[in-house]
């Protein structure tokens, strides 16, 4: 081998303290210092072996090797800082400071580090994990909101809300401020208990939530953030349904039934002006009254045969709480209705078929096969038969009867059937046709409205509502226009003999006139009053 003259070996060197020591012993940046000085002896020495002692090879191997020596260098430099620092460390404020080394020969390995310990009032010490040195300082203002966001606490906020017309509880719980998928999963919770769907417009729907204060939820928001916790409604009188948050963060519902004392009722009265108007002035709740009037419309005409002097008699049957108040009108048990100095009386009866009716002493159902009236509380106000029409100008057949109500007013089906129309229809406006047994059909025309599900094809029951009063097509007026057709030919309805109902026989009659007799004793025993307020309760129900 060639002798370049450069010994690699390591040799005492000797530091700024003029004092010798070995690489291995020497700070990081001075064994950097000395790694680069071997490293351009090394590169210049193979120069000049491999390429012949040229200089200008050698020249630019030591330009070579300055460069690295130059990055290794950098590398040390930027590494120095950070050498035996494992992990930042919040309490860097209160760490040691190494000010100096002490380079005297000891019997360690190396030099012996001059440590400073500085108080921590003094200075304050900039670290990756304490930023603090690069931020702003808090302002008085500042800290005091912060401490005032952070010493509030969430408050418990109830709310009320009425389910509007077409919108959902999904919706209503959204408008509310609850969030979407909270109102998602408290819905799916109800439904187990009662269907979102039947709920009705007006609906009242508490809420409760737990409101976080200003700044808390979100620094850019105006708005409290609402959190939902319940649910609680109450579809009606007997039922209440409540949805709660659990500890987990999911929604469970429950539904609790109220218990009530069921009793019995009586009233009786005379006709003044009206079943309607003298039944309200004895106390007679309105679904008591509005039961009656579909009891006798099939044999009685409301507007033509009640007369002054008439007279009324009902006994049926209520819920108390256990303060005795009534808070739910049940069903009529009993009725008479006199009228021209005929009484009407009729008895509820189920024969057992789980088919219930009202029949007369003699076990006659009231139903006929068509209603006269199929409308509630109406006034006659056009009859059937030529007529100078009011819109038209001219006479004309007026092929139907006119029943004028509020717009609104239910409209009943007059019998069982199957629905033939149910849309516009030139001058009737809405219109509705029902196909009966025998032959019959029967037309309501004017309407407002059809009620839900009701369309060609639908089948119907005798009183099921099927749309409502209105004044469409060619109409002065709110009202119904009412027809019955026979064989495809237009007949009074107010003059039309149409077959009766179910009559009871056998067993059933017998059973019917047990019961009528044991209703009876119940009947006498109860108190006669003219106002509710003051009827009689009973507690025990008839058989």
């Amino acid at each position: 081998m060639y002798d370049t003259g450069t010994q690699l070996t390591e040799e005492p060197i000797r530091d700024g303290a003029g004092i010798e020591a070995t690489p291995a012993t020497l700070p990081l940046w001075h064994r950097a210092r000395h790694n680069a000085r071997i490293s351009l002896k090394f590169y210049a020495s193979v120069s000049r072996l491999a390429l012949g002692q040229s200089r200008w090879i050698a020249a630019s191997g030591a330009l070579g090797a300055l460069s690295l020596g130059l990055v290794g260098i950098g590398m040390a430099t930027l590494v120095t800082p950070y050498e035996g620092v494992a992990s930042a460390s919040l309490t860097a404020d209160r760490a040691p400071r190494v000010v100096a080394f002490d380079l005297t020969p000891t019997d360690t390995d190396g030099p012996r580090a001059i440590v400073e310990i500085q108080p921590t009032d003094d200075f304050h010490t900039a670290s990756l994990a304490d930023p603090g040195m690069f931020i702003d300082e808090m302002t008085d203002d500042a800290a005091d909101a912060e401490a005032e966001i952070q010493a509030a606490e969430p408050r418990e906020v109830e709310v009320t809300v009425a389910l509007a017309s077409g919108e959902t509880l999904t919706e209503v719980l959204s408008k509310a401020g609850a969030d979407r998928i909270d109102a998602y999963h408290a819905v799916a919770a109800m439904s187990a208990h009662y269907s979102p769907r039947k709920l009705r417009a007006g609906q009242e729907i508490s809420l409760s939530f737990m409101e976080m204060p200003n700044g808390i939820d979100d620094m850019e928001s105006e708005t409290p953030a609402r959190y939902l916790t319940a649910i609680a409604l109450q579809p009606d009188i007997e039922r209440a349904i409540e949805v709660t948050r659990d500890a987990d963060g999911s929604f469970s519902g429950r539904e609790t039934m109220r218990e009530f004392t069921e009793g019995f009722a009586r009233a009786a009265g005379t006709i003044d002006n009206s079943l309607f108007l003298d039944g309200e002035r004895a106390g007679l709740p309105p679904q008591i009254i509005i039961e009656m009037i579909r009891m006798y419309s099939y044999s009685v005409d409301f507007q033509r045969e009640i007369q002054p002097g008439d007279k009324f008699d009902v006994y049926f049957s209520r819920k108390f709480d256990e303060d005795n108040n009534p808070v739910k009108e049940g069903d009529v048990l009993y009725a008479s209705l006199s009228v021209g100095g005929k009484t009407h009386k009729l008895w509820r009866f189920d024969p057992g078929d789980g088919v219930w009716d009202y029949f007369d002493e003699n076990g006659q159902s009231m139903k006929k096969f068509l209603m006269k009236t199929p409308v509630d509380g109406a006034r006659l106000s056009s009859g059937f038969g030529m007529r100078r029409h009011p819109i038209l100008g001219y006479s004309r057949l007026h092929s139907g009867v006119d029943f004028a109500a509020p717009t609104g007013t239910p409209i009943y089906a007059a019998g069982d059937g199957t629905v033939q129309r149910a849309n516009r229809f030139g001058s009737y406006g809405n219109y509705v046709s029902i196909r009966h047994a025998n032959g019959y059909e029967t037309a309501y025309a004017h309407m407002n409205g059809f009620a839900r599900g009701v369309r060609a094809g639908t089948r119907v029951r005798q009183g099921q509502v099927i749309g409502y009063v209105g004044t469409t097509g060619a109409s002065t007026g709110p009202h119904l226009h009412y027809e019955v057709h026979l064989h495809g030919k237009k007949t009074n309805p107010l003059a039309l003999k149409v077959p009766t109902g179910r009559k009871l026989e056998g067993p059933q009659l017998a059973a019917f006139k047990a019961q009528r007799e044991a209703m009876s004793t119940q009947m006498a025993e109860a108190p006669l009053t003219t106002r509710m307020a003051h009827a009689g309760a009973e507690t025990d129900a008839a058989n």
